[in-house]
């Protein structure tokens, strides 16, 4: 994994096991450090800490850390599944059944659509973000309400959306993308830290014309793209658009 040479590296908690952090170092090509000082040259690192995977910041090393947050964000129901009443399950769709989230991230957004009782189908290329979602996955199966109700995370896919969505098996009904834009500001003050460190980490989403194309031949019905409310539309005219705070989620149908 050439592109994190420099960036990124594992940090080992010295009071566990070291094999685990040894095996997550390998996977990803990077480092293994077990303690680190100013001369270091990663910006980045990853490690176990309070039972999670976290991606912790050089300059933020004391802070805690970035993580999948499996809780449900304000607003949002905790019940399962959760009303489909706001702007993204409207974009869904109402008879939606099948969704396949192609840019999953830090998941927030496939965990919501997780929580509203869609059959989930998760995409993620970074392995970095792999890694992070799939240590999240496995502690929301824990969960006492996953675990009374007899259910499975969403199903994790590896790799490069283009190319896996032209593999399903079957189409699902609904292609969900939310691709990284350029942020509007050098700057904003209002950008999360989580999307300012994956920004840094992996750049910005340069293929996502390409994206758009490979979903709309994958999908059975629809694909959604969710963009800032300033961000042209990614496929041209949508069939439809659905309004959220700063943001939207434009809608294309297949023909």
């Amino acid at each position: 994994m050439h592109q994190y040479t420099g960036k990124l590296a594992v940090l080992h908690p010295s009071a566990d096991d070291k094999r685990k952090s040894q095996e997550l170092a390998d996977r990803l090509s990077v480092p293994l450090y077990e303690t680190i000082d100013k001369e270091c040259p990663e910006d980045f690192f990853l490690s176990w800490r309070d039972g999670c995977l976290k991606l912790l910041d050089k300059e933020l090393l004391k802070k805690g850390g970035l993580v999948v947050d499996i809780e449900p964000r304000n607003g949002e129901q905790r019940s399962w599944p959760a009303p489909k009443q706001d702007a993204l399950a409207h974009a869904l769709g109402r008879k939606t059944r099948t969704v396949v989230d192609a840019t999953t991230g830090w998941g927030q957004d496939s965990l919501h659509i997780f929580r509203m009782g869609y059959d989930l189908t998760c995409i993620e290329r970074s392995p970095v973000m792999a890694e992070l979602l799939e240590d999240g996955f496995k502690r929301l199966e824990q969960v006492d309400w996953m675990r009374n109700l007899q259910l499975q995370s969403p199903k994790l896919l590896k790799g490069n959306a283009i190319e896996l969505l032209a593999t399903l098996e079957s189409k699902p009904d609904c292609i969900y993308l939310d691709p990284m834009f350029p942020p509007k500001r050098r700057k904003s003050a209002l950008a999360k830290k989580s999307m300012v460190v994956l920004r840094d980490l992996l750049g910005d989403d340069q293929d996502k014309e390409l994206l758009f194309e490979a979903a709309l031949k994958a999908t059975g019905k629809r694909v959604v793209v969710k963009s800032p409310d300033y961000a042209e539309p990614l496929g041209g005219k949508p069939s439809e658009s659905y309004h959220g705070k700063l943001l939207r989620y434009d809608v294309y149908l297949k023909n």
